[in-house]
């Protein structure tokens, strides 16, 4: 039976507004692909691709915006089913732990549940993580999945997002207080500075030195601007 401390099924799981939550980030998704990446893709072929004819350059640009596109839009979809799915096995193995055997339910409920199993379920609106590793395990899947399949969209997402990842990580274990990251030294205002100093040092580097190691959108911004 349902956990007593945990609300009805019903208040817990509205497949209706699940699927109205998917469908929405879906469009949603495939909407800010077109509005973020047309005029860039227009710009970038406009500088870069000057001996391309018209209908070449017009190619590229569709292409790029719908490659775009069409991963976020994919990229949402999945991660809104995946966390459906979740919702859905953690209020079953609530409700009908008898459908599972012994081995079963303890792998399901180290996956939805975490090491606290048996947690009360609480209500969340529809397409958001019951728990917070339903967020890292439906991410995980959609990853790989859309943003695994490589094309040069894909790559500079990707690129984007680490830097993205480990500066909010770098955030996160300041404010949690771990050291070194804590200590007044390690203040925004005294790193940035240094960070500056190492990764264009860096960078201007291999592009003297190694050029062929950089991604080529990244040489061919250099190469008009120092060649």
């Amino acid at each position: 039976m349902l956990d007593e401390r945990s609300p009805p099924t019903d208040v817990l799981l509205n497949f209706k507004s699940e699927f109205q939550s998917i469908i929405a980030s879906c469009l949603s998704g495939g909407r800010y692909g077109v509005k973020i990446r047309l005029p860039h893709a227009l710009l970038m072929t406009m500088l870069f691709k000057r001996g391309a004819t018209a209908q070449q350059k017009l190619k590229m640009i569709l292409k790029l915006t719908l490659d775009h596109s069409c991963s976020l839009a994919a990229f949402a979809t999945v991660y809104k089913l995946t966390l459906l799915t979740l919702k859905v096995v953690s209020i079953r193995l609530h409700t009908n732990r008898n459908e599972f055997n012994r081995f079963g339910y303890l792998l399901a409920s180290l996956l939805v549940d975490g090491p606290k199993f048996g947690r009360r379920l609480i209500p969340r609106s529809p397409g958001i993580p019951e728990r917070p590793q339903h967020a890292a395990i439906a991410g995980a899947i959609g990853g790989y999945l859309v943003w695994g399949k490589y094309n040069s969209i894909n790559y500079q997402i990707l690129l984007y997002l680490t830097s993205r990842v480990i500066v909010g990580l770098t955030s996160l274990v300041r404010e949690k207080g771990v050291p070194p990251f804590s200590w007044d030294v390690m203040k925004f205002q005294n790193v940035y500075p240094l960070k500056a100093a190492a990764v264009w040092g860096a960078v201007m580097v291999m592009f003297e030195t190694y050029p062929h190691v950089l991604h080529p959108s990244l040489k061919n911004s250099m190469d008009e601007i120092y060649r």
